[in-house]
């Protein structure tokens, strides 16, 4: 039997919105095969980076038509044949998250290693797990992991901020998944688009287990 921590469906049911917001269908599979098998204590299985194909979505080129996206749970699955229905809600990042993003994740897209260690790094960001726990099967995902996390922590070089608007996908079955859309590109999702129930954007996240020791720059 599968453990399904489903804090993000949680937090809408407190809220009293669950099911209001936008519902698309979802294809999602391993994008460009950056995965490999993992292994830390209470968990055992796959780490990747996930391509992800909306049928639902009739624009092509709109930031919901295909995008990759990262796993929110650790101990979620993925259903990879088929299609799955999926809401679209909008992710409040903590600042941590945050910064994983606008720092690394446009590396992340350059190779399995960038990929799995910017999932590991995620994960640890939002208390699934501590990042050092892992052994992987890839050779440098796991110091990647590391690199990055030591960089949100504590690093000084400057980056540019709020380069992504965050977009998490709710499955009641299967793996919940987080989208980055550029805030540059013009691909900003319409603010009507989120709005759960006519009560606005949901604000959804968790809090950081650690905190900075260094001043964003």
């Amino acid at each position: 039997m599968k453990f399904r921590p489903k804090m993000l469906l949680a937090a809408l049911a407190l809220a009293g919105v669950a099911g209001a917001a936008q519902a698309d269908v979802l294809k999602v599979d391993v994008n460009n095969g950056y995965t490999t098998l993992a292994q830390a204590p209470g968990y055992q299985g796959e780490v990747a980076q996930w391509s992800v194909t909306n049928t639902t979505v009739p624009a092509v080129g709109a930031p919901y038509d295909s995008f990759v996206a990262y796993c929110l749970q650790m101990m979620e699955s993925v259903e990879q044949v088929g299609e799955q229905n999926y809401s679209r809600v909008s992710f409040a990042a903590n600042a941590d998250v945050q910064e994983l993003y606008d720092r690394f994740y446009s590396s992340s897209l350059t190779s399995a290693v960038n990929a799995v260690g910017f999932q590991l790094a995620l994960w640890d960001l939002l208390g699934q797990a501590d990042a050092t726990s892992f052994v992987t099967g890839l050779s440098g995902a796991g110091a990647a992991a590391l690199m990055m996390l030591d960089e949100v922590h504590n690093g000084t070089d400057p980056y540019q901020q709020d380069q992504y608007e965050l977009i998490s996908w709710i499955s009641p079955d299967n793996q919940d998944l987080l989208q980055a859309v550029s805030t540059g590109s013009g691909e900003v999702p319409e603010p009507n688009a989120l709005v759960l129930g006519g009560v606005g954007l949901l604000a959804l996240g968790w809090a950081s287990r650690r905190r900075k020791t260094a001043n964003r720059i």
